[in-house]
């Protein structure tokens, strides 16, 4: 198939497993892959590699597939600027990381989006080395319990949305924006997080027993979206944080 003008793929699926077309490789304007399996397991996805010689590719998003993590990496795919992965599972394969240089294979890389991954128990470490990344999206992965330390060497990343995550327990400490919602587990937050002096918007909805570290004080024209219970937590702390903003849902 010759189809060296076309900017957008969508593949849909109704497979056990499924090695991408060779012929995606001519594809040089392509900027977004999209592939939708719909069958009634995840599909096994093999043949990435064809990925790796698309100069203009900036998004892929994979629905109900599964996916050795490490071939993204083993791809290069040096303008690929966004990650989606849905009701996706993750197999790992043994294999030295150590010699792949992440911020090289993945330089371009700005968002990571995660949903619905129910079989994820841990982020893979290489992630903290994607040092373009500016937003981690990790909602519904109820296996998921926490993420990686060196995270918090992300000095790029901006976004942290962890919504439904009901065993996480522990987070890093960073950012600007910091989502919690319905992470039922979740204690406390991180002791040093008022050096964050850039984080201005927390979302802790049914957080109510989150800790609050006496070091929030020092976060500046911070906007806290949370319901009732959870906003109490915070009302008592509205005399010594003059612009703390407390949006409660009723």
């Amino acid at each position: 198939m010759d189809c060296p003008n076309v900017e957008a793929l969508v593949l849909n699926l109704s497979s056990t497993s499924y090695a991408l077309p060779n012929f995606i490789a001519t594809m040089k304007e392509l900027k977004v892959v999209i592939i939708i399996n719909h069958g009634i397991g995840p599909a096994k996805l093999t043949n990435l590699s064809c990925l790796s010689s698309l100069p203009n590719l900036k998004r892929i998003r994979l629905e109900k597939i599964s996916i050795t993590l490490v071939d993204i990496l083993l791809s290069r795919l040096g303008s690929l600027e966004k990650l989606s992965l849905f009701m996706s599972s993750f197999s790992e394969v043994s294999y030295n990381i150590e010699e792949i240089a992440i911020p090289e294979a993945l330089p371009s890389l700005q968002e990571i989006d995660i949903n619905c991954c129910y079989d994820l128990e841990q982020l893979p470490d290489w992630v903290s080395e994607v040092v373009s990344l500016k937003k981690l999206s990790i909602t519904n992965c109820g296996k998921l319990s926490v993420l990686p330390k060196a995270i918090g060497n992300l000095s790029n990343l901006e976004v942290l949305r962890l919504c439904s995550c009901i065993n996480l327990c522990e987070l890093p400490e960073y950012l600007r924006f910091l989502d919690i919602t319905d992470c039922l587990a979740f204690k406390k937050l991180p002791l040093e997080i008022g050096k964050l002096r850039k984080l201005d918007q927390i979302s802790m909805r049914r957080c109510s027993v989150c800790e609050l570290p006496n070091s929030v004080r020092n976060l500046k024209n911070l906007v806290v979206k949370c319901d009732e219970e959870t906003g109490l937590l915070w009302e008592r702390l509205e005399p010594e944080m003059r612009n703390l903003r407390i949006m409660m849902e009723k």
